[in-house]
């Protein structure tokens, strides 16, 4: 059943919002220099949007910049932003958060974000320790992300904007295959973070080519959303800021790139099954746009 969702997905798209509604927005893309986010930038600047995607360096920030330019056929006249962020630091996070806030308008006047998509992940086959010392995926799509909601809330919730900003997470739907029925046993002992960052909990180097941590990072991730949805909610517990997390589905972009690194039959097989399963970035990023423009009753 889950297969005929995913070719129907592919050829299937979510339709698109009306042209201009974003405009007059201001909408963060992290991880927006390729794939999902890159589409998504250029989804919502032809819907009027003005587009913030972050990178590791200015230079693929930069290309990314003009790849959009292409896709949209015209200059992006002001209307692309580049703004450097490494998810693999807390430092390089805090930063960002903190030029985010310290944008102005000719006169002085803090400017609005009217949504941020949190888009930035990674997908493991092989143990990469970040510098923070935990395992990359983890880093990446759990703490860092988690992280850039907690300390871009608190500003989103006090920005005086003609809209309710969004702060949207990427998830994905493999968090419901984690069994977590270990996980009691791992926070007893060094700790659930400290068990899936550790080297020795890798699997070895002669296993089936796989990214153990990817569902497990979704799910912290999602545990995370959890509660920082709470932390949106004012006094009258109507959501000043809404939360909401989205799964593009399977889409084919180069995050998978790691398995097909792997060996030359793996790069077949992970191609074939792609080919076969899953939808363009195109379609994956308009999930994005739905999500950027979820209700209250959504939150």
């Amino acid at each position: 059943m889950e297969a005929i969702f995913r070719i129907r997905d592919k050829f299937i798209p979510e339709p698109l919002p009306p042209l201009h509604c974003f405009t007059g927005h201001t909408v963060v893309i992290t991880g927006g220099t390729t794939g999902l986010g890159l589409a998504a930038a250029t989804h919502f600047i032809n819907l009027g949007a003005h587009v913030i995607i972050t990178c590791r360096n200015r230079t693929r920030g930069e290309s990314a910049k003009t790849a959009i330019e292409n896709l949209i056929g015209a200059p992006s006249q002001g209307k692309i932003e580049v703004m450097e962020l490494d998810m693999d630091s807390y430092r390089s996070c805090c930063k960002f958060v903190n030029s985010l806030k310290d944008r102005r308008m000719s006169d002085g006047t803090p400017k609005t974000v009217e949504c941020v998509v949190l888009n930035a992940g990674c997908m493991n086959t092989q143990y990469v320790e970040s510098p923070e010392g935990w395992e990359e995926t983890i880093q990446v799509n759990s703490l860092s992300s988690s992280l850039l909601g907690l300390l871009l809330l608190p500003w989103l919730k006090t920005q005086i904007s003609a809209t309710v900003p969004r702060l949207v997470f990427v998830t994905s739907r493999d968090h419901v295959d984690v069994e977590i029925k270990d996980w009691v046993q791992w926070a007893e002992e060094e700790g659930i973070l400290r068990h899936l960052s550790s080297k020795a909990a890798w699997p070895s180097a002669n296993s089936v080519p796989d990214s153990p941590n990817y569902a497990n990072s979704k799910l912290l991730l999602m545990y995370a959303v959890e509660e920082i949805s709470k932390l949106a909610l004012g006094n009258n517990q109507e959501p000043k800021v809404i939360v909401t997390s989205v799964c593009p589905g399977l889409v084919h972009t180069d995050i998978a790139r790691n398995f097909t690194n792997q060996s030359w039959l793996m790069k077949i097989l992970v191609q074939t099954f792609f080919a076969m399963f899953s939808k363009s970035a195109d379609y994956g990023a308009r999930f994005y746009v739905s999500a950027a423009r979820a209700s209250k009753e959504q939150h």
